[in-house]
């Protein structure tokens, strides 16, 4: 149950950074710059925080270069592609077509990583699809 709301508080938090961005993205910022003062901001404060949290800064290097990868493609493409259609759009079209990440993982943790698919999944993933459908078609 703790992990539920834990996950809820992030949708809620993600749910706000769309219209932060949109905002900060109306002026002369270009994408780019966005996504260079997103992820300074991100990486100064994880920082500081695992040092009053004394956490470890020693990993195993696969790990840290498998993080770092994930990274590049959701911290780097994955902004720059958001920020330039939180640009030029709608954010409440962008946003829902952007939170359709989690058929893009279901599919590629059954696809990648072996993950099971039951009758429920596959539900859950046409609502998805559907609801992406109905905003995307909403804006005409």
């Amino acid at each position: 149950m703790k992990e539920v709301i834990i996950a809820l508080l992030s949708a809620i938090v993600w749910g706000t950074a769309p219209l932060i961005f949109k905002l900060g993205l109306r002026g002369e910022v270009s994408p780019l710059a966005g996504i260079f003062f997103h992820n300074l901001t991100a990486s100064l404060v994880a920082f500081i925080t695992m040092l009053v949290l004394r956490e470890s800064f020693s990993y195993p290097l696969r790990d840290v270069a498998i993080i770092s990868f994930g990274g590049f493609v959701s911290g780097f493409l994955g902004l720059l592609l958001y920020y330039k259609a939180i640009k030029i759009g709608e954010v409440s079209v962008v946003a829902p077509i952007v939170a359709s990440s989690p058929l893009w993982a279901s599919l590629f943790a059954v696809l990648l990583l072996g993950e099971s698919f039951s009758l429920l999944k596959l539900l859950g993933t046409v609502l998805v699809v559907m609801g992406v459908v109905l905003i995307t078609v909403s804006r005409a």
